[in-house]
């Protein structure tokens, strides 16, 4: 009963000093951590001059010396504009002065073209436009056309076309059925001229032949 007290306090003591060291251990680092942020520019002063330069462009800063000088951004932009001014007056030259130039002769008259004693500008006759003769007036080609027995519209068409007084035969074809004349053609024979209006020609075809 002793000796299992015994290991039991041995145990426990062990324990408990496990826990205390990771307790001194954990504080350590925090106390280590809290150092760091609470004192920066000892962090700092560590710092290589490279890896102040990598950490300056990481936060889009730029890392300047102590001898270079600085501006705010009302001198820098003042700056730049006097910078600009002093460069435009070294380029810019001095314009030349003009040269005197004399004054130019002035134009001499032009001559008068010598003219005859007999000759003056009344004489001169003016050219008279002819008149345009009126064109004339083609003649048209009487055909004679005869119109057979049995002879349907589209006979009629097609030999019209062929005799030459129209020149389409179907376009022809489609104002007599128009007219409806497929019934009232008459046979005959006919003085047509070419070139004819297919309303002329159909009252014509319509209408017996006079001789």
């Amino acid at each position: 009963m002793d000796k299992r007290s015994l290991w039991i306090g041995i145990g426990t003591g062990m324990i408990i000093g496990a826990v205390l060291l990771q307790l001194a251990t954990v504080g350590q680092n925090a106390l280590s951590d809290s150092s760091l942020e609470t004192d920066p520019a000892a962090t700092a002063a560590n710092l290589t001059k490279e890896e102040l330069e990598l950490a300056a462009k990481s936060m889009d800063l730029k890392l300047v010396g102590t001898e270079d000088e600085l501006y705010t951004e009302a001198e820098w932009v003042q700056k730049k504009k006097q910078e600009s001014s002093e460069m435009q007056g070294e380029t810019a030259a001095a314009p030349k002065k003009a040269e005197d130039t004399s004054d130019p002769a002035a134009p001499t008259e032009p001559q008068q073209p010598a003219s005859s004693g007999n000759e003056s500008p009344n004489n001169v006759s003016e050219p008279k436009a002819a008149e345009p003769s009126s064109p004339n007036t083609p003649q048209k080609t009487t055909v004679t056309f005869r119109v057979r027995s049995g002879n349907s519209l589209a006979i009629v068409a097609g030999n019209l076309e062929k005799a030459g007084i129209v020149d389409d035969a179907q376009a022809f074809i489609k104002a007599g059925k128009a007219e409806r004349i497929n019934t009232k053609i008459q046979v005959g024979t006919y003085a047509l001229e070419k070139g004819e209006s297919f309303e002329s020609i159909i009252a014509k075809i319509t209408q017996e032949p006079s001789s």
